[in-house]
């Protein structure tokens, strides 16, 4: 829903499908697989953009991993620091999820349930889930030091109805400068959960005053069910 209403807003916008589950395994295309290998294709495709704009910068809106754990690895390891002016976050999964608590049981080597995860990341080039679980070896390497990079303005847009980034407070960013902004704070009527989020109207309203602060608007409060898509 957003890349179009972005585009109608005036910006420059250019997006590309995510996360297609590929059997067999193909790191070629974004991205369930590892997220280092995603933040490099990111990379390219930034570069793209600006080669063929002639922009300095872009902005980078992203939904889940899309908006957290991805674009912060290619800002950290793949020089994106120097070629990004914004990160906005949707419900991003910044500190992994706890799955309601099952994220031990889950990362424990030698269980039923580990045994599943890891054999659906490897057969399904599905590598970015165990990646976001709650203390992964991949998020505490992207965290340390801390999560964000000089020069970037980094804003996150989350839930308390979050499903998926569980507890919601796990797409928090707890560093200076960063905005971290929950939609019921905003809009009691609004009841969106992950799945929903992209395609919520008072989000997009959000979004806009963000990418666009010299027409920042106070948002209209509407109710949004659980679940719009």
């Amino acid at each position: 829903m957003y890349a179009p209403r972005l585009e109608l807003a005036g910006l420059c916008v250019y997006t590309f499908n995510v996360n297609p589950v590929t059997n067999p395994l193909d790191e070629a295309k974004p991205f369930s697989g590892h997220i280092r290998s995603s933040a490099m294709f990111l990379g390219t495709f930034v570069d793209r953009v600006l080669a063929s704009t002639g922009a300095e910068k872009v902005d980078l809106l992203g939904h889940s991993q899309g908006g957290g754990p991805l674009p912060r690895a290619y800002i950290k390891y793949e020089g994106g620091a120097s070629k990004v002016g914004r990160l906005v976050g949707l419900v991003p999964s910044n500190h992994g999820t706890t799955v309601y608590g099952l994220q031990t049981l889950l990362a424990k080597e030698g269980t039923a349930s580990n045994w599943l995860l890891t054999t659906n990341a490897r057969l399904h080039n599905n590598h970015a889930l165990p990646e976001q679980l709650v203390g992964s070896p991949f998020l505490t390497d992207l965290n340390e030091g801390g999560m964000t990079q000089p020069g970037v303005e980094y804003t996150v847009i989350t839930t308390r109805y979050d499903d998926v980034v569980t507890p919601y407070t796990n797409a928090f960013i707890h560093e200076p400068g960063v905005k971290n902004i929950v939609m019921q704070d905003l809009c009691r009527l609004d009841h969106t959960d992950h799945f929903g989020f992209t395609y919520d109207p008072v989000a997009l309203q959000v979004v806009l005053n963000v990418l666009r602060p010299e027409k920042a608007t106070p948002p209209t409060c509407v109710y949004v069910p659980g679940y719009v898509q």
